[in-house]
């Protein structure tokens, strides 16, 4: 298996896109709270992106 770092992986524009949209949010954002949901946001949907990706590799090993 050959060893891959997220850093070494490209982001397409879009991807960049909604990375610069989170972080303006992030920025401009003051609510202590909502920084608390937004962040509990970002942890799911990163958990999901790589739960995906992993079930996309097992079946491609299958």
């Amino acid at each position: 298996m050959v060893d891959v770092s997220s850093s070494e992986i490209p982001l397409t524009i879009e991807q960049q896109f909604r990375v610069e949209r989170a972080c303006r949010k992030i920025n401009e954002c003051n609510d202590v709270e909502a920084l608390k949901q937004l962040s509990k946001a970002l942890i799911v949907t990163a958990a999901r992106e790589r739960a995906f990706s992993r079930v996309v590799m097992d079946r491609l090993k299958e």
